[in-house]
């Protein structure tokens, strides 16, 4: 299955029925964007999504440090394995439950069939993939593309004292500090105890942020920004009670050996997608269905026009396009072949009590 690009729908009839030449690639890109979230955050869209916007991904994290950062490409994880056995992903609310477990980490709460004791809670939304440590710290950014010199960041935080830093852009006062890109790289006249914002323009090159130690000069990458991105806010997930190894929990494991707090274990996930906006011809969407595409296209059409039908053309389109991604996820994922688990016993396994026939 071909992927689908902004190119391809720049090629299709969707330029000319929403009044469009195909060479005006911002305007299309601009209604492209639109449908895909319209289509995205639709309540038929349900849990799952539409095909095309879920993925498999993985993960490598250890005990000392269990998070998962996302990057910008993932809304959030749907389902998580830890060591070949699914986990509870629990939301933000779980842990403020009035008779709940509360907020972790704490003593052991829960424990799965195979003996794994661990358990995914949203965190906030965080700035970099990795915390800065042995605060505090200069920040040093760097470009990749000599074009980009000239263009700037903004980076907020608190300086060596703990005090927010503030600063003036031309005659504005800004919380934070501009940085303009030089060739290789530019630094913060302070060190920062704590990085809570980012912003950059956009760029050629992808642009990356250190933490770079004034002890020492010795730089950890924190951060790689994408030339689109010009905001940063990644979403984190905390893995409670992460085991070392999964020597220790999985029943068939051979040649193991035992870990350390350090040693990193593979952590799958099932990630709904986020949206991307598509900006040059060669950019790939998200909905992959370009008759939706199309007809939510010209549902937006409609739902700008102050006529006495419009709202109800559009509510026709915006249905067709519904209509065309259940069809599409029909097509892929089959109608007849739902994915079920049936535990009576929830992990009470009989073969654990050592009766029955099932040993």
């Amino acid at each position: 299955m071909q992927q689908l690009r902004l190119y391809d729908v720049i090629t299709s009839r969707m330029p000319g029925l929403v009044g469009l030449c195909a060479d005006n690639v911002p305007a299309i890109a601009n209604y492209v964007n639109s449908a895909q979230r319209r289509l995205i955050y639709a309540k038929e869209a349900r849990e799952e999504g539409w095909w095309g916007t879920w993925a498999e991904v993985a993960f490598n994290v250890s005990q000392a440090t269990p998070y998962i950062t996302l990057p910008r490409e993932i809304a959030r994880l749907e389902a998580i394995n830890v060591c070949n056995t699914p986990v509870f992903v629990r939301n933000q609310w779980y842990e403020y439950l009035a008779f709940g477990n509360g907020r972790m980490p704490k003593d052991n709460v829960w424990r799965n069939s195979n003996g794994i004791l661990t358990n995914a809670y949203t965190r906030n939304n965080v700035v970099t993939a990795t915390e800065m440590t042995n605060s505090p710290q200069f920040i040093s950014v760097y470009i990749s593309d000599a074009q980009d010199a000239g263009k700037r960041i903004f980076i907020s935080g608190t300086d060596a004292s703990g005090n927010v830093i503030y600063s003036t852009d031309v005659t504005t006062n800004v919380k934070g500090v501009f940085l303009t890109f030089q060739v290789p790289n530019v630094m913060t006249a302070m060190t920062l105890t704590t990085l809570d914002g980012i912003q950059k323009d956009q760029t050629v090159g992808d642009v990356r942020i250190y933490q770079h130690d004034p002890a020492t000069g010795d730089e950890t990458l924190l951060l790689t920004m994408q030339p689109s991105e010009t905001t940063a806010s990644y979403r984190r997930y905390y893995l409670h009670n992460l085991p070392r190894t999964c020597c220790a929990v999985d029943e068939l494991a051979t040649g193991c050996t035992t870990g350390t707090s350090t040693s990193l274990i593979q952590v799958t996930a099932l990630a709904k997608l986020d949206l991307i906006p598509v900006q040059v011809q060669t950019d790939c969407l998200l909905i992959q269905n370009l008759e939706a595409i199309i007809e939510e296209c010209q549902s937006i059409r409609y739902s700008e026009m102050d006529e006495p039908t419009a709202q109800q053309l559009a509510a026709i389109r915006h249905k067709a396009a519904i209509g065309m991604l259940n069809g599409e996820q029909g097509h892929y994922q089959g109608l007849t072949n739902p994915a079920t688990a049936f535990y009576p016993f929830g992990f009470a396994r009989l073969r654990r009590q050592k009766i029955g026939t099932l040993l």
